[in-house]
């Protein structure tokens, strides 16, 4: 887009002039010769930059400026004076009032080119900075609201005295392996005596929402401390003897519930929400949640010999994938093998 730049001169020439110049230099040029107009045009056309003569005719040049400063738009808005006559000028009166540069005649096209080029990367530098500005300011009460949630969160979960409720969880390998076993074992009670209503095996996937989003904006360290709450939770929620709480990827986790139907396996999900919910962890960046919250795909089955424990993974993602697309928190999605 190009950079639009407003003069204010009365001298026809000298407007033919800076026109020329500026339009082959790819500038959007509005020419003023009254100080009226010039006011309206930063309030309606927000101009990168004025261009302001410094000896208008029964004109305070300086008082102009000023004026331009005290517009909520002119404030950022850099003024470069045209100085045609070193006796109608004063170079510190016109920084006083909040000017930015200025042009001596004789005029030199690269100079002026120059100096009009700087003043324009300069308030974009400007603009960019008060942007992240604002942003930190804004995501500090953020930071501090999530520093007391962990916090709180760290106490609450110190007071349970389970020892298996460690913040660190089995990796994906060992829960594999322990798939395999629960899944042979239903298999052959199933094969010897014929009894399917105590061989279901529930796998709840759990995965944080928005989960990239978070990672992305905050800092490793706090990342981690979350995965840690998150884990400490899972595993107070998760009690029964024989039951799995496993790290799977990034953000997700697989818990196995050896001897669950489908409606037992929803309850843990229902519940682990509800545990996690309680801690209001601060999700700043979700466009699903203002906290951090789970969807979950539940897959039940059950084992035989005649298909492999992965099927329940598949199964598994397949639901989790479903509950994810439908963008909202505490989704749950149920599937058989």
């Amino acid at each position: 887009m190009k950079k639009r730049i407003v003069i204010l001169d009365d001298l026809e020439d000298q407007n033919q002039l800076f026109l020329r110049l500026l339009n082959n230099a790819n500038y959007k040029v509005i020419i003023t010769e009254t100080e009226s107009h010039l006011l309206d045009l930063i309030n309606s056309k927000y101009p990168d930059l004025v261009l302001l003569s410094a000896c208008l005719k029964d004109k305070d040049v300086y008082l102009i400026c000023k004026k331009i400063k005290l517009l909520e738009i002119g404030e950022s808005i850099p003024v470069i004076f045209i100085n045609r006559d070193q006796k109608y000028f004063d170079a510190e009166t016109m920084f006083n009032a909040g000017g930015a540069d200025y042009i001596n005649y004789p005029f030199s096209s690269a100079e002026i080119l120059t100096k009009i080029a700087n003043q324009i990367e300069l308030q974009t530098l400007r603009q960019e900075i008060k942007e992240k500005n604002n942003q930190l300011q804004k995501l500090i009460p953020h930071y501090q609201k999530l520093k007391l949630a962990l916090e709180k969160a760290k106490l609450e979960l110190a007071n349970i005295s389970n020892k298996n409720e460690s913040s660190i969880l089995p990796d994906r390998d060992y829960f594999l392996q322990i798939l395999e076993k629960e899944w042979l074992r239903g298999a052959r009670q199933r094969s010897s005596f014929g009894d399917v209503s105590e061989t279901n095996i529930s796998l709840v996937l759990a995965e944080i929402t928005d989960f990239q989003a978070y990672q992305k904006n905050h800092e490793q360290e706090l990342v981690k401390n979350c995965i840690d709450i998150v884990s400490k939770t899972l595993n107070a929620t998760v009690k029964r003897p024989g039951d799995l709480v496993s790290h799977f990827n990034e953000g997700k986790f697989a818990i196995l519930l050896p001897n669950t139907d489908q409606e037992g396996a929803k309850t843990v999900a229902i519940k682990i929400n509800q545990n996690l919910s309680e801690l209001q962890i601060p999700h700043h960046y979700s466009e699903i949640s203002e906290y951090l919250s789970f969807c979950f795909g539940i897959a039940t089955a059950i084992p035989s010999q005649a298909l492999p424990a992965s099927v329940l993974i598949d199964v598994g993602e397949n639901a989790l994938y479903t509950a994810l697309a439908q963008r909202k928190g505490d989704a749950i999605m149920l599937d058989y093998v």
